[in-house]
């Protein structure tokens, strides 16, 4: 069951049906399992889910309602570890990956400092960055100061300050103004 979800993880590629409530993974093998002398160099890399990271990937892979994260963080004993594996690893459907670093920015911004600033720093994380640049205000005021200023001293300074001018904090706004 876990090598279906990181197949589901790992095949960005692949046509999705939209999900129905509960979900499977969205890719199924009936191939022999990869022998490890002739495994991929992403086979190898990618990181096996826990049973805690598939309940949050099920979940979150629901269409419409998105399930809210307090309902997403009670199928985990660590939420937070599993929200930013889901954030690093789920490819499909999109908007997985999206829900989850949307719950870490709104509840557990101080836990996910780390991972959010490296969001804002990387051209590879644009939308994470983007994401996280317009929940500013629902951050702690120190978390969102230190994500703004990682963000104007990114390689996204320009859409950074755009995003930045649009916080309703003063003290947010002000380092752009």
């Amino acid at each position: 069951m876990s090598m279906t979800l990181i197949l589901a993880l790992g095949c960005a590629g692949t046509p999705q049906v939209e999900p129905e409530a509960p979900i499977t993974p969205a890719v199924e093998t009936t191939a022999d399992p990869v022998s490890e002398e002739t495994e991929t160099p992403e086979a190898a890399a990618s990181p096996e889910p826990d049973a805690d990271a598939e309940a949050v990937y099920r979940a979150l892979s629901i269409r419409d309602p998105a399930p809210s994260c307090e309902t997403v963080e009670a199928l985990s004993e660590t939420p937070v570890e599993t929200l930013l594996f889901v954030v690093d690893n789920a490819q499909q459907p999109p908007w997985v990956g999206m829900r989850a670093a949307d719950c870490l920015l709104t509840r557990h911004a101080e836990e996910a400092q780390e991972a959010i600033e490296s969001w804002v720093s990387h051209t590879e994380t644009k939308g994470l960055a983007i994401l996280a640049l317009n929940q500013l205000d629902a951050m702690p005021l120190e978390i969102a100061l230190s994500v703004a200023r990682t963000a104007l001293a990114g390689p996204e300074a320009d859409t950074a300050r755009t995003r930045i001018s649009r916080a309703t904090t003063p003290e947010i706004k002000a380092l752009v103004e």
